[in-house]
């Protein structure tokens, strides 16, 4: 094996083995061998923890997205949409906790903004008629809105229409 640059086509569930040992339970990659780098240590972490919070790892001149990696170690196929962590943790890489998702599922398990006014995701309040708004946009488009006295009733309620209209029950939760 050569460390000359590889495409990601290349990068291969056998080839990725060569390199890396996966630890489901820890969700971590760990070098096992020096062959595609020098500057690589083996039986240490590989990657580093990026600012988005995700991990990330250099191999073969190219840097991917940690969880893209385990994803082709773990099932042997890159994944054919977006990596989901369901519990919103950006660096818990456990297999039992991705999924692979089309970008508007994976939309419908985002955390909840840490700037909200209210500490809740998708309620408002509007000052012009005193009420609190509860709304939901999926898409680029709102697909729910309705206004409340009450803000116990307002997240109440767009919590349990977020559920019918089939957002991950994690959704609007505080990102961890």
């Amino acid at each position: 094996m050569n460390s000359t640059k590889k495409t990601k086509e290349e990068l291969t569930q056998e080839l990725l083995l060569k390199v890396l040992k996966y630890d489901p339970l820890s969700g971590t990659l760990i070098w096992i061998s020096n062959l595609h780098s020098k500057r690589v240590v083996p039986n240490s972490r590989a990657g580093y923890l990026r600012k988005s919070g995700y991990r990330g790892i250099s191999l073969f001149g190219k840097t991917y997205a940690e969880h893209h990696l385990i994803w082709v170690i773990h099932y042997g196929v890159w994944p054919s949409g977006h990596i989901d962590h369901i519990n919103q943790v950006r660096d818990d890489n456990r297999i039992v906790n991705l999924r692979d998702v089309t970008k508007a599922d994976n939309a419908k398990n985002r955390s909840r903004n840490p700037n909200s006014k209210l500490g809740e995701h998708g309620i408002w309040f509007n000052q012009r008629t005193f009420k609190y708004v509860a709304e939901i946009t999926f898409n680029g488009k709102k697909v729910y809105q309705k206004s409340f006295d009450d803000i116990d009733e307002a997240i109440k309620e767009r919590k349990e229409k977020a559920i019918e209209l089939g957002f991950h029950e994690n959704h609007g939760s505080q990102s961890k």
